[in-house]
C-alpha cells in the first residue's frame, strides 16, 4: 500500500515537472514581446523610423508566428516535439539579440520576422505538448504556460527600466535567457513521449464544424492583442500622459492576471468544460481594451484593466488551443494547435498594419484602437459566446487516451 501511494506521488511529481519545463518555453517568448512593447518607442527613435513602424514591425513578428505556427504543429505531429522546441528557440535567442543591436528598418523588421519564426515553432509544439501529456488535465497543462508566460511579461518592464534609453542589453538578456531554456528542455524532456499514428490528411482531420469557432474567434483576437502590443506604450506615455515609469507599472500587470488566474482557469475548465471559462477569458478582454481605449487619465484605474485584460488575454490565449485539442482525434493535437495559432497570428498581421495605414493618415490613435481593437475583441466575443462544443467531451478525451499506443517513459 505504502509503495502504491509513494508510486503515485512521484507519478504526479513526474507529470508536474513535465508541465513546467514544457511550459518554460513561454517565459522568454513573452519577456522579449513585453519588452519590444516597452521599448518599442525607443527602438522607433533610435532607427530614425517613422511611427506608423510600430505597426509594421508588430505584423512582422505576427507574421513569422502565422506561419510558422503551423509549421511547428505540423512538426509537432510527426517528429519529436522535444527536437522542434529546442532548435526552435535557439533561432528565436539569436534574433532577439539581434533585435536589440539592429541599426536599420531592415535589420530591425527582418529580427522581429525571425523572431516570429521562432516563437511559431515553440509555441504551438509546446501547447500540443502540454495539452497531450495528460488530456485528462488539459486545461490544467496548457495553462502552465499562461503562468510562465505572464512571469515573463510581468518581469521584462523592469529588466529594461534600468538600461534606458539604451535597450540593448535586455534584448541580450532575453537571448541568454533562451539558450538557457533551451538546455533545461533538452536534459528533462525525453525525445519520445508518445507513440501514435501519423494523420493520412491533417487538413481534413484538424478542421470540423467545432474546431472552426476556436480558429476564428482567435483571429479577431489577433487584431486585439497585437495592437495593444505594438501600441500600448505609445498610448501610454504620449496620448493618456504617464510617466516611462508609471508605463513600466501598468505593462508589466498584462502579465500579472495570468501568473495569479491561470491554473485555476485551466483546472476550471477540465472541470465544468471550456467554453464557459473561454466566454469569462473573452469578456475581460473586449471590457479591457474598451476601459484601456477611453479611459481618463487614473493609475488605479489603468491597472484594473490592464489586470483584467491581461487575465481575459492568458485564459483565452491559451484555453483556445487547448479547446481546438479537444475536437479533434489525437494523432492532430499538434496540427489543431498551429492552426489556431496561425489564424490568430494572421489577424495580428493584418489588425496592426490597418493602424498603421490610420495613424500615417493622421487618424487618433484611440479612434484606431476603437474600429482595430476593440470592436475585433466584441466581434471574438460574438463568435466564442456561439461556439459549438462536442456534446460529451469527456468521452472524446477518454477515446483520445484509449488511442495512446505507448506513454513516454
Amino acid at each position: 500500500m505504502e509503495s502504491t501511494r509513494k508510486m503515485a506521488v512521484a507519478s504526479r511529481l513526474s507529470i508536474i515537472a513535465i508541465f513546467i519545463v514544457g511550459a518554460i518555453p513561454a517565459l522568454v517568448s513573452d519577456f522579449d514581446g513585453s519588452a519590444y512593447t516597452y521599448a518599442s518607442t525607443y527602438i522607433i527613435s533610435a532607427v530614425h523610423l517613422p511611427a506608423y513602424y510600430y505597426g509594421v514591425l508588430i505584423s512582422g513578428y505576427a507574421a513569422g508566428i502565422a506561419v510558422f505556427s503551423l509549421v511547428g504543429g505540423f512538426l509537432f505531429d510527426r517528429v519529436s516535439p522535444k527536437t522542434v522546441v529546442v532548435a526552435s528557440v535557439l533561432f528565436f535567442s539569436v534574433f532577439t539579440i539581434l533585435t536589440g543591436y539592429s541599426t536599420s528598418a531592415a535589420e530591425l523588421v527582418a529580427s522581429r520576422v525571425l523572431v516570429g519564426f521562432g516563437v511559431g515553432m515553440f509555441q504551438s509544439a509546446s501547447v500540443s505538448f502540454l495539452g497531450d501529456a495528460n488530456p485528462e488535465a488539459r486545461g490544467t497543462g496548457v495553462m502552465v504556460w499562461g503562468v510562465l508566460a505572464g512571469v515573463g511579461t510581468f518581469l521584462a518592464p523592469y529588466v529594461i527600466l534600468p538600461f534606458l534609453p539604451d535597450y540593448r542589453i535586455p534584448f541580450l538578456i532575453s537571448g541568454i535567457l533562451g539558450f538557457v531554456v533551451a538546455g533545461i528542455f533538452q536534459t528533462v524532456i525525453p525525445r519520445v513521449f508518445k507513440n501514435e499514428p501519423r494523420a493520412r490528411n491533417p487538413l481534413k482531420d484538424m478542421v470540423n464544424r467545432y474546431s472552426i469557432f476556436p480558429m476564428l474567434a482567435m483571429f479577431f483576437f489577433g487584431f486585439t492583442l497585437l495592437n495593444i502590443l505594438g501600441y500600448y506604450s505609445d498610448l501610454l506615455e504620449k496620448v493618456i500622459g504617464f510617466s516611462d515609469a508609471q508605463a513600466a507599472v501598468i505593462i508589466s500587470l498584462l502579465g500579472v492576471g495570468g501568473v495569479v488566474f491561470g491554473i485555476p482557469a485551466g483546472y476550471l475548465s477540465d472541470r465544468i468544460g471550456r467554453k464557459g471559462v473561454l466566454v469569462i477569458g473573452i469578456t475581460l478582454i473586449a471590457l479591457g481594451a474598451l476601459g484601456i481605449t477611453y479611459s481618463p487619465r487614473n493609475m488605479g484605474l489603468f491597472i484594473f484593466l490592464t489586470l483584467a485584460f491581461g487575465t481575459g488575454w492568458s485564459i483565452f490565449s491559451i484555453l483556445s488551443p487547448a479547446a481546438g485539442q479537444d475536437m479533434v482525434r489525437d494523432e492532430v493535437v499538434g496540427s489543431v494547435s498551429g492552426a489556431i495559432l496561425m489564424t490568430f497570428n494572421i489577424g495580428g498581421i493584418i489588425g496592426p498594419l490597418l493602424l498603421a495605414y490610420e495613424v500615417a493618415r493622421n487618424v487618433p490613435l484611440k479612434t484606431g484602437m476603437l474600429y482595430l481593437m476593440d470592436i475585433p475583441a466584441l466581434v471574438a466575443l460574438v463568435i466564442t459566446v456561439a461556439m459549438r462544443y462536442p456534446k460529451n467531451i469527456r468521452e472524446v478525451v477518454r477515446q483520445q487516451l484509449l488511442e495512446d499506443t505507448s506513454i513516454r517513459q
